[in-house]
């Protein structure tokens, strides 16, 4: 049964919110946890693809970025990716490593939801529950919502970002901070698809990979083609240091040298098609496109003139685009921005203006590289909050 005192009360049933509800429960604390839809853990059910990818084996501040880029150490040593994992080994839940570190369930997301919902039961739950003010009063929080009143010594909030607002996101945490007179870093889309002036619709569903970047920042992964722009995690990845109006690079063969293979190939007078050469590198329908972007003909490598073998080496290693735009918060997998980190404590998570008030997760000014780094911090600073919280008020 629903009480109106608790010890803590978190705001937000995903990844951060559950996880600082199961870490203040070993602390025998009284918990409410207040949600406005339906269900806990909404994102965690749909990520890396129904799998979860929960966490990263290359787990270091290089991966997030923030107006503070120092923020997250403390996090990191907190929170070690090598406990969870035995965590996890404790519990029998499976997982594997799929590519560059990056942690998946091996089954489904269901066993590490499972898991969460099974160390965060003796929390009180109050879904569909939509809140009108938050106010502290005589070292009270208030906490005035549709389903009544609810008071708490702590506060957590673990609403996140504006990204996917298909799973009922709001801009909550941000209107809080504001309402206690904390600074806000604006929001943008990240990890998110580039809308093209001229897609390459020839090309739509066809991926390769590639290297993109950003001045010094970049990443080699999958690209994919599609009938509006660029999408795939190197484009996903890079978009996230992306703003209007810069151009991103991105090396086509980031692995070879195009120039010094066809110069060796005419060297030896092969009478190899240029065409046929191609598809020894890239697809036939990529490798048609560039022959048709260089408007070179299917000649024999021997026939190609110095000039034109510059332009293949220009198109394939050096190809820039300029996105028009992104394709916003419908589609971006997180936002970038929130609550400024020096509105907060980088080792509990607490606000410095509110004594036992606390944000995590998304809402926080950290966005993480593509491959678990988010969905890690998500978890990471919940379990931080909550057991901080519970012991603030020993």
């Amino acid at each position: 049964m629903i009480d109106n005192k608790y010890d803590l009360i978190i705001i937000g049933a995903g990844a951060s919110g559950i996880m600082a509800a199961a870490s203040a429960l070993k602390h025998n604390k009284t918990v409410l946890v207040i949600d406005n839809q339906n269900a806990p853990l909404r994102k965690v059910r749909i990520s890396g693809g129904g799998r979860c990818n929960f966490t990263n084996l290359d787990m270091s501040a290089d991966h997030y970025i923030s107006e503070n880029p120092h923020f997250i150490k403390s996090a990191i040593k907190q929170f070690s990716v090598y406990d969870f994992l035995a965590e996890m080994d404790k519990n029998n839940i499976p997982y594997y490593e799929k590519k560059l570190g990056q942690i998946f369930c091996k089954n489904k997301s269901s066993d590490i939801i499972n898991y969460l919902l099974e160390q965060s039961k003796a929390a009180d739950f109050s879904f569909n529950t939509d809140i009108s003010s938050l106010q502290k009063k005589n070292n009270v929080f208030e906490i005035e919502t549709s389903k009544g009143c609810f008071n708490s010594t702590s506060v957590i909030i673990a609403t996140g970002g504006i990204s996917c607002p298909k799973l009922g996101v709001s801009n909550f945490a941000a209107e809080t901070a504001k309402n206690f007179g904390m600074n806000v870093i604006d929001y943008s889309p990240a990890l998110v698809p580039f809308r093209l002036q001229n897609p390459y619709i020839e090309l739509a569903g066809t991926s390769l990979f590639c290297k993109t970047s950003i001045g010094k920042k970049f990443f080699y992964d999958d690209m994919l083609f599609t009938h509006k722009g660029l999408s795939g995690p190197a484009i996903l990845k890079i978009s996230s240091y992306w703003s209007k109006g810069i151009s991103i690079g991105i090396d086509l063969l980031p692995n070879a040298n195009i120039k010094q293979i066809i110069n060796q190939e005419k060297y030896s007078k092969s009478e190899q098609a240029i065409q046929s050469f191609m598809k020894n590198y890239f697809s036939a329908k990529v490798a048609s496109w560039i022959l048709y972007q260089t408007d070179i003909d299917n000649k024999n490598i021997k026939e190609l003139s110095n000039r034109q073998i510059e332009l293949l080496y220009n198109f394939i290693h050096l190809f820039t685009i300029k996105p028009v735009a992104d394709m916003g918060y419908d589609i971006a997998e997180i936002s970038k921005g929130g609550i400024d980190t020096k509105e907060l404590s980088s080792k509990t998570f607490e606000t410095n203006k509110v004594s036992g008030l606390y944000f995590t997760g998304e809402a926080i000014d950290i966005a993480g590289d593509l491959g678990g780094y988010n969905i890690w911090f998500a978890f990471a600073s919940g379990f931080i909050a909550g057991k901080c919280s519970c012991q603030a008020n020993l």
